[in-house]
């Protein structure tokens, strides 16, 4: 069976450090960067082939010196089986 999985996260940075975090975030695979405000908060979605692969990346975001917060918003998936 193959999976496909999106989710979506606030993530909260320090904002001296908004442009480094963006950079790399959008570096890892399956994550993209679509929103920055100003004061440090960024929008996120993360897809992947299964569960441990977007638990993996957000919790290399989350390990991120400069990361304060990720907070997820949405997750969905989706399996062959389904469609």
């Amino acid at each position: 069976m193959n999976e496909y999985h999106i989710s979506s996260f606030i993530v909260r940075c320090h904002k001296q450090h908004l442009i480094r975090n963006v950079e790399q975030i959008n570096q890892l695979e399956g994550a993209e960067v679509h929103e920055v405000e100003s004061t440090g908060k960024l929008i996120v979605t993360v897809e992947g082939s299964s569960h441990r692969f977007i638990s993996n990346i957000t919790e290399t975001i989350r390990d991120m010196p400069e990361v304060l917060d990720v907070a997820a918003v949405y997750h969905e998936y989706t399996s062959d089986t389904q469609i």
